[in-house]
């Protein structure tokens, strides 16, 4: 999906040093089955927004807010274990609660030059 992005972000001038992919992920995955799972791969865009065209991707919005976050370092691959601490152990017992708009990941560094044991990807969780 970031593929598809990156290909019309660089045909279209949005590529600069400030984009960021943004990963969002609207189900459970404990509790929905990995065929219904969706998700949506984003990147940021400045104020000039996405050109008119017929190929152009879905755009969506970030709500300003208080968000909480976790810094992960690591695969891809072992992203569940954040997402348990985050959620079945410090949302929990912080005081906060989770608002409506679906957890989203930041993924700080490139995969494909970022050895995976070192890749940083930000969790986002909007707070009510």
């Amino acid at each position: 999906m970031f593929e598809k992005l990156f290909i019309f972000a660089g045909s279209n001038g949005l590529m600069n040093n400030q984009i960021r992919s943004i990963g969002m992920y609207y189900d459970d995955p404990q509790s929905t089955a990995k065929e219904d799972l969706r998700s949506m791969a984003c990147l940021t865009v400045g104020p000039e927004g996405i050109p008119a065209s017929d190929d152009a991707p879905e755009k969506t919005q970030i709500p300003a807010g208080r968000y909480a976050t976790l810094l992960f370092k690591g695969s891809y691959a072992e992203l569940e274990k954040p997402y348990s601490w985050f959620f079945g152990e410090w949302l929990p017992h912080s005081g906060h609660e989770a608002d409506d708009f679906p957890p989203f990941e930041e993924y700080l560094n490139d995969p494909k030059t970022t050895p995976p044991g070192e890749l940083l990807t930000r969790i986002h969780c909007k707070l009510v």
